[in-house]
């Protein structure tokens, strides 16, 4: 397969206005690997790390409060509560996580193991498209919030680390 000069021009224009700072595509014939410079959209596509605040326990307490559990995307308040603890590796899009590279290979990252700042935990595929989620932190890894192949939101914690 060839891309002709109006098919790039139109991913390029599409990788713009999703606000993207990085976009690579490889297949048997084609690798096309582009990369945006500039100020601010450098967080729309980094793993989100936050520490004690869980997006979906923040919206829940604000929607609800009290003390009967609040039923949320990511499970009870309960539940959410105990995913905050530590530092999370979030999720950057809406999309489908995946544990390992392929079916057939071991998962990047287990419950137990040492993770390096830059280091791959898992992918989220969006719109065909593999996304590399890496840890924002040395440390090991505590929980992991998701099953593999799982749908998984904006924001959502997928990784529990405890900083070494």
């Amino acid at each position: 397969m060839k891309l002709e000069l109006d098919e790039i021009f139109s991913v390029i224009d599409k990788v713009n206005e999703a606000e993207l700072d990085s976009f690579a595509y490889k297949d048997a014939d084609i690798k096309l690997s582009i990369k945006r410079k500039g100020g601010g959209v450098e967080e729309a596509v980094r793993p989100l790390v936050s520490k004690r605040v869980n997006p979906v326990q923040k919206s829940a307490q604000a929607a609800g409060g009290g003390d009967k559990p609040v039923e949320t995307a990511g499970g009870t308040k309960a539940e959410n509560a105990e995913n905050a603890a530590g530092i999370t590796i979030d999720c950057p899009m809406v999309g489908t996580f995946y544990a390992a590279p392929a079916k057939d290979k071991e998962p990047f990252v287990t419950e137990g193991d040492t993770v390096k700042k830059g280091q791959v935990v898992g992918i989220v595929e969006a719109m065909k498209l593999m996304n590399e989620i890496e840890s924002e932190y040395d440390g090991i890894v505590e929980k992991i919030l998701v099953e593999n192949e799982q749908l998984v939101e904006y924001g959502q914690p997928l990784i529990r680390i405890r900083e070494a």
